[in-house]
């Protein structure tokens, strides 16, 4: 995935289509820096002059790209680029637009002392007609300012990175051949394309500490490591943010620095791909059982799967040398667990001589939501390990993810955690409600300077409050999209922010509790949950609790999982 800058889009019209456009630039390679809505301002005599670029796409090794996007219906008539309802466009059209402001671009890197990369660095304009599709500009003669090569058309949605490469292999309006340093890329990045300075806000140097305490890896994992190195075979158990990913991921890096082939395998897709993107390496292979039997049968059947396992075993084709099994207690479904896939993987790595391999299984018997049963190999390991600390969560937000789930102790921590504030539970009564109050609190932490912010539902995305303000895993906001997922999919994953939805009464039941433990401590630094009860439900869970409310019922609620209440 390219690097958005913003990560999010900046405030638009959503007839501009620029929201469908920086999802679409945002599948481009992570070589590329793509910058929305990219502003300059200058100075010249008295005279302030700006210009805006709906998109600038910046390679290291191939230049830049100034590329004006123009949404809806669009026509050429008497010398002037006009909109579908007739009202002429600025700027002469959206070519010269975007020319102008491509050189605007390179006279402000000279001017902030980078002529020299500014000469080595190819700069080109292009266009982007997301509404129209590229047969209707057959037999059409664009005026002498455009062209059709440096055009992009609705057809570029599920190709950008073809065009935006097929844009790049021309020479450049500037004649400059790209030819930059690591040093000249720095400067061009912080210098124009995405300064940054810190005005001392007291919200970023907090978020700044935590992040630094978060990233150390504990010493209670750094030893279990170490001991792994001598154990071929292992299951780990550990509450959710003991870094069980952590260390299942750093396990696989180390025998892939030896070279040697690793298999890991996880039940959530999610999961499967975030891994698979972040810790991606050529000697481990990122699948869930449905895909790892797609691979070796060609279809989803786990007896098939079975069989081939058990070919692989005799003929000693098993392509990988060691297993690595991440959230193994949803492997418990009991269609897995009769063809006794685990078994057979380990006996392919741990029993078999040729091998001479390691078998690793993690998991937390809380954060069943898959599946109803422990898989029997979890029962029968000889060699079981726990891990205690947690190492993701706030101290507050570790505590009310026991509360949800029904547990009164306290989380274990480790010197110097990170206390945090009090996790926030807002209760409303009908979806309008939910609305204002789930932007209100976007706002705010976007405001904060927190720009990985996630949406999850108790229920499916279908189902959910907000249904109707979502689309493709995206909640609809004012200043652009925000992640929306269910807490199932979301399992083994985190985020900076974490806003539950579609908390009744049901997610107070045995399974419910099971849910919200998995999505509250999803989250690392700061954690809201919208709950959609009556004052009645709230007094009816915290009775079955054995709490006395007082007068203020809300209040009573939040507190008693460790929260506090907004309106």
């Amino acid at each position: 995935m390219a690097i958005m800058i913003p990560d999010i889009p900046k405030e638009f019209n959503i007839k501009s289509r620029e929201g469908s456009m920086f999802e679409e630039l945002n599948r481009l390679s992570d070589e590329y820096y793509v910058f929305h809505s990219f502003e300059i301002v200058t100075l010249k005599g008295n005279v302030i002059t700006e210009s805006e670029t709906d998109f600038v796409i910046f390679h290291p090794r191939k230049g830049l790209i100034c590329l004006e996007a123009k949404a809806g219906q669009v026509k050429y008539e008497k010398g002037y680029w006009q909109y579908g309802s007739g009202v002429i466009m600025k700027h002469n059209g959206p070519y010269c637009q975007a020319k102008k402001n491509k050189w605007k671009l390179r006279d402000y890197m000279i001017s902030h002392g980078l002529e020299y990369e500014s000469n080595n660095c190819k700069k080109i304009h292009a266009v982007w007609f997301p509404d129209v599709p590229l047969d209707n500009f057959n037999n059409v003669n664009l005026p002498g300012e455009g062209d059709i090569n440096i055009t992009l058309t609705a057809d570029a949605f599920g190709h950008i990175q073809e065009c935006i490469d097929k844009i790049f292999a021309y020479e450049g309006q500037d004649r400059c051949l790209t030819k930059l340093s690591d040093q000249s890329v720095k400067k061009i990045l912080n210098r124009v394309l995405a300064p940054s300075f810190n005005l001392i806000s007291l919200q970023q140097v907090e978020k700044e500490r935590n992040i630094s305490v978060f990233k150390r890896l504990l010493n209670e994992q750094v030893a279990l490591l170490n001991y792994l190195e001598d154990q071929n075979n292992a299951i780990i158990n550990g509450l959710a943010g003991t870094g069980k990913t952590v260390i299942a991921v750093e396990k696989a890096r180390r025998h892939a620095l030896q070279n040697q082939k690793v298999l890991f395998l996880c039940y959530n897709s999610y999961l499967k791909d975030h891994l698979r993107e972040v810790y991606s390496d050529p000697n481990i292979a990122y699948y869930t059982v449905a895909g790892l039997s797609q691979k070796f049968c060609g279809k989803v059947d786990f007896k098939a799967l079975q069989d081939k396992l058990i070919e692989m075993l005799i003929d000693g084709t098993f392509p990988f040398q060691h297993v690595i099994i991440d959230e193994g207690q949803d492997f418990g479904r009991e269609e897995i667990d009769e063809v006794e896939i685990i078994n057979i993987l380990k006996e392919l790595t741990v029993e078999s001589k040729k091998q001479n391999g390691t078998f690793y299984l993690f998991y937390d018997k809380n954060q069943m939501v898959q599946s109803t049963v422990i898989p029997d190999y979890i029962k029968n390991a000889e060699c079981k390990l726990t891990l205690y600390r947690n190492c993701r969560n706030t101290e507050n937000i570790a505590l009310t993810s026991l509360r949800f789930l029904g547990l009164e102790k306290s989380p274990k921590l480790y010197p110097d955690a990170v206390v945090g504030e009090h996790p926030e539970i807002g209760i409303c009564t009908d979806e309008n409600e939910t609305i204002m109050l789930l932007n209100a609190e976007i706002d705010k932490y976007i405001d904060a300077g927190y720009n990985d912010v996630t949406i999850l539902t108790c229920k499916t995305e279908e189902s959910s409050i907000i249904a109707e303000c979502c689309k493709d895993s995206r909640y609809r906001y004012k200043r652009g999209y925000v992640r929306f997922t269910t807490c199932r999919k979301f399992k083994g994953l985190e985020s900076d922010v974490i806003i539950i939805v579609d908390i009744d009464k049901k997610s107070f039941d045995e399974e419910g509790r099971m849910l919200m433990y998995v999505g509250t401590s999803r989250a690392k630094f700061k954690l809201s949950c919208i709950i959609n009860m009556s004052e009645d439900e709230c007094i009816e869970i915290m009775r079955e609790r054995n709490v006395k409310p007082n007068r203020n019922i809300r209040k009573s609620f939040a507190t008693f999982f460790n929260s506090k209440i907004v309106q």
